[in-house]
């Protein structure tokens, strides 16, 4: 009986580990090979008569070639990380190609593609360029792996800035102190070629993961620039034709090999013998792992997808016939090709026509492969599995959008701006001029001409969906800077969810990863703050709240974060120097105001200079730049909203930085500080602002006017007429008389409490009794937060971001707990014994007020008390009406108000 049951709990085993395999044998492997700027006609199954590409043609005829796929950028960046979410750029918040220390990174709350794949039982790889995070070796805030992201493993990534031709091991390029890859020995010699060496480690990743699904992402460097081919492939396409003329004259390749100019022809317009030669060496790979698929028997359930990040550019290559290249949102940028070969499934030697762009990829393998998409998840892309198998089905999608804005011209020719393809129609529009460019694709695919003006009801319709778009992913148009120019990032935080070191417990295993949205190190939290799906979140509180950064120290500068008002009334942006307000920015729901502090070093008084009316809705995301350089700051929206200030108290160092919210909720994202220098353009843009200011003026009260103009009116006589200033002086003159005769009468609240401060520092230093009481209401009051910290244990690997946020939201849901009732019973006995014994410690303000009064009422029937307060009196009001009679604005003001009275 024994053996009956144990022979037959074998067969069903076995049974159920045969339907396990056949279900895994059913899940088609994926391999998704991605060159790196490579155009729309640069294969030979495109058109292209230079390149060589016989393996590429040959998986061509093998399955289908896509005549309208797009990438949903122009460049790098923002296209893998759609790649890999299916969201937008603008959803991901990665909207150009990262600099090497940039603090954004894509953030780990998505789930990804191979994350998906990798829970439904494949074996993911990634092999090559990530260029999704900035680099420590950079100095990034922090950096984001592959291995982050769903990849079971990962080679061949960069560790530093990409694109300096060092194409050959050992992977170093010129003088720099490390090679730029993750590889740390080669495998084919001492003239390992890049390219050739991620095609092994792609076979060999086959070849392990035969027998279990497996998704590798096999991303090129190549022929991304520095070009850098392998000679004899280089050779062969210089003889078979003539170079194009170069379009650099400085070849720094050719420099290390003792040449002048670009003889070499890395640079060579048309006809590039590296580019071809790259290409070929690309072509050899798809070759490579199409013969191993066959020896395998894996061909037939395996999806080969090959494609490229971005039209390739313009200064090696042409991307006729379409317009412009990487960078640009003509068809040159966008339009790359795209092959998919899945036998059985694809039909073969079909050309596909219907428009399909990056962010389908990832539904459409997850549809392919039998995997559900978590309800919770939101994709931009459509499956177009049913377009794959058979070419004249449409796919039901809305238009593709695009959204690349910036701050200057790209180096390559790229312009800021969102773009939008709705049928056979594509509209541009630029956010620097605001104009538009309509085309008709089907019949002008060079986008040679611009029937915008024919087609006034196609631009607004169009242009109405694009902007709707935008507001609906929370896309922003950053303004360009008017008077200075970005130089090197200072400082960044994009919120991103990242992960965070927790310590080892017995029953976690060693590599166990913890992912939080976390902010940088440098803020400092008050507890209504946090950090918070990914981005700074204000709650509601009973005051007023800052998170400010930790000694900062800059100059110069370009400002920008994003913003949401929510319920908040008043937002501040603060700038300080040495203890002192500099400049603040405050944003209110209707519009926004720049205004200078009071700063005794100048000395300088309050003034309120530039405002902008302007209409904010309350859960629409904004973008704010801030400029100082020299003396003059200008805030703005955009071009035309703005508001501008020029005083001696901006041309400082600054050490403070702090956002502000009223005792309302707001939100914040994408802050960065960039060192900047003078705008080339800056005299012009100046006289834009110039022309501007003022045009938006914000609806006040007479009163209010009233203030604002007469704190304005006493910093602008004083720095200007003497006479004024020797009025305002001789009041200070009389205020110290006052307090020096008077003291215990006319002691700020802040001396006060400077006096207080420095009687705690004395009993701490010379009265242990003191000390120990003190201690005692330490202990207790980390008692409690060490049962709140109990009742939920991963609080206390939540990073100070959260922490303290989270504490007070433990506090009110255990307020009623006895355990609770009980600590804190503790810590008020502690302190209440605290203040028993040491009273003078803990004078309320209006105790401070009441003893003040009770000094005033000791003097003030005195004669020299009255005369003393009446000196004082007719000096002040003596400056308050020469304010009147020599500023006809307050003037006027004080009229209406009198008339109103």
């Amino acid at each position: 009986m024994f053996n009956r049951i144990w022979f037959t709990a074998i067969a069903f085993l076995s049974v159920a580990g045969l339907s396990s395999l056949q279900a895994a044998a059913q899940q088609p492997n994926i391999v998704f090979i991605l060159a790196d700027d490579l155009g729309w006609s640069e294969l030979g199954c495109y058109g292209n008569r230079f390149n060589e590409t016989p393996h590429l043609d040959r998986l061509a005829k093998q399955g289908m070639r896509f005549t309208q796929a797009y990438a949903a950028a122009p460049v790098c960046s923002p296209y893998r990380a759609a790649l890999l979410t299916g969201l937008h750029p603008a959803r991901t918040g990665i909207l150009d190609y990262l600099r090497p220390n940039s603090a954004n990174a894509l953030s780990t709350k998505f789930d990804t593609l191979p994350k998906s794949l990798q829970t439904a039982g494949y074996t993911t790889g990634m092999i090559g360029k990530w260029h999704l995070t900035g680099y420590s070796h950079h100095k990034a805030e922090f950096e984001l792996r592959p291995t982050h992201h769903g990849f079971d493993w990962n080679f061949g990534s960069e560790i530093k800035g990409v694109g300096n031709g060092a194409n050959f091991w050992p992977y170093v390029f010129r003088d720099q102190p490390i090679r730029w890859l993750d590889i740390s020995t080669n495998r084919l010699g001492e003239n390992e070629y890049l390219t050739d060496r991620l095609n092994l480690e792609a076979v060999d990743f086959i070849e392990r993961n035969k027998n279990r699904p497996f998704f590798l992402y096999l991303s090129h460097y190549a022929p991304h620039t520095i070009l850098n081919g392998q000679p004899d492939l280089v050779a062969k396409y210089r003889g078979k034709h003539k170079p194009g003329a170069s379009t650099r004259d400085r070849c720094y390749l050719c420099e290390d090999q003792g040449h002048k100019g670009d003889v070499l022809h890395h640079w060579a317009g048309d006809h590039n013998p590296h580019l071809a030669a790259m290409l070929e060496s690309i072509d050899d790979g798809v070759g490579l792992i199409a013969k191993k698929l066959d020896e395998l028997g894996l061909a037939d359930n395996t999806i080969i997808i090959f494609t490229s990040d971005n039209g390739g550019e313009t200064n090696v290559t042409s991307n006729a016939p379409l317009r412009g290249g990487k960078s640009q949102l003509y068809e040159g940028g966008i339009r790359v090709p795209l092959i998919v070969r899945w036998p059985k499934s694809v039909p073969a030697n079909k050309a596909c026509n219907q428009p399909t762009v990056n962010l389908d990829f990832y539904p459409t393998l997850l549809e392919a492969a039998g995997v559900e998409l978590k309800t919770k998840a939101t994709l931009d892309g459509v499956s177009t599995l049913d377009t794959w198998k058979d070419e004249t089905r449409r796919t039901n999608r809305g238009p593709i959008y695009w959204h690349y804005p910036l701050d200057r011209d790209h180096f390559l020719g790229g312009t800021s701006a969102g773009a939008i393809r709705d049928g056979d129609w594509k509209l541009i529009e630029s956010f620097t001029t605001g104009k538009h460019e309509l085309y008709s694709l089907p019949n002008d695919i060079s986008e040679s001409r611009n029937v915008a003006d024919a087609n006034p009801d196609v631009v607004s319709r169009l242009s109405t969906r694009l902007r709707n778009w935008r507001h609906e992913v929370g896309a922003t148009i950053p303004s360009p800077p008017l008077l200075a120019r970005k130089r090197q990032l200072y400082f960044a935080d994009h919120f991103s969810q990242r992960p965070q070191s927790k310590k080892k417990t017995q029953s976690e295993p060693e590599a166990a990863k913890v992912f939080a949205t976390n902010a940088s190190d440098r803020w400092f939290f008050h507890k209504d703050w946090s950090a918070e799906n990914g981005v700074l979140q204000h709650a509601a509180g009973s005051e007023a709240t800052r998170v400010f950064l930790k000694k900062p120290t800059y100059h110069d500068v370009v400002i920008r974060f994003d913003f949401q008002m929510q319920k908040s009334q008043d937002i501040r942006l603060i700038t300080g120097s040495s203890g002192k307000y500099n400049a603040v920015i405050h944003i209110r729901p209707d519009h926004f105001y720049v205004q200078t502090a009071q700063d005794d070093s100048g000395p300088w008084f309050s003034y309120r200079h530039g405002e902008c009316a302007f209409p904010f809705e309350p859960n629409r995301w904004y973008t704010m730049t801030v400029e100082i350089i020299g003396d003059q700051l200008v805030a703005h929206i955009d071009r035309e909203h703005l508001a501008y200030a020029k005083h001696p108290i901006l041309k400082k160092t600054r050490s403070y930085f702090a956002l502000q919210v009223d005792q309302h909720a707001a939100a914040f994202d994408n802050v960065q500080i960039f060192e900047a220098s003078q705008h080339p353009d800056h005299a012009a843009n100046l006289q834009h602002i110039s022309a501007v200011s003022g045009k938006r003026p914000v609806a006040k009260p007479i009163a209010e006017q009233y203030k604002i103009q007469k704190r304005n009116a006493h910093e602008w006589f004083y720095q200007r007429d003497a006479a004024y200033r020797k009025l305002v002086k001789r009041v200070d003159e009389l205020d110290e008389l006052k307090k020096k005769t008077y003291p215990e009468v006319f002691r700020s609240h802040k001396e006060f409490r400077n006096r207080i401060a420095e009687q705690r520092r004395k009993l701490l230093a010379e009265d242990p009794v003191y000390k120990e009481t003190l201690f005692a209401t330490y202990h207790a009051e980390r008692a409690v937060t060490e049962w709140l910290v109990i009742q939920a244990p991963s609080t206390s690997q939540l990073p100070d971001s959260r922490k303290k946020r989270e504490v007070e939201r433990l506090r009110q849901q255990y307020k009623n707990h006895p355990e609770y009732h009980r600590l804190q019973s503790v810590l008020q006995k502690a302190q209440q014994k605290l203040q028993s014994a040491y009273p003078q410690l803990f004078i309320t303000d209006q105790q401070i007020i009441d003893y003040r009064n009770e000094q005033r009422l000791r003097v003030e029937n005195t004669p020299a008390f009255r005369a003393t307060i009446k000196r004082r009196a007719d000096a002040w009001y003596a400056q308050q009406d020469y304010l009147v009679e020599h500023d006809k604005q307050l003037a006027g003001l004080q009229e209406q108000l009198d008339a109103a009275k």
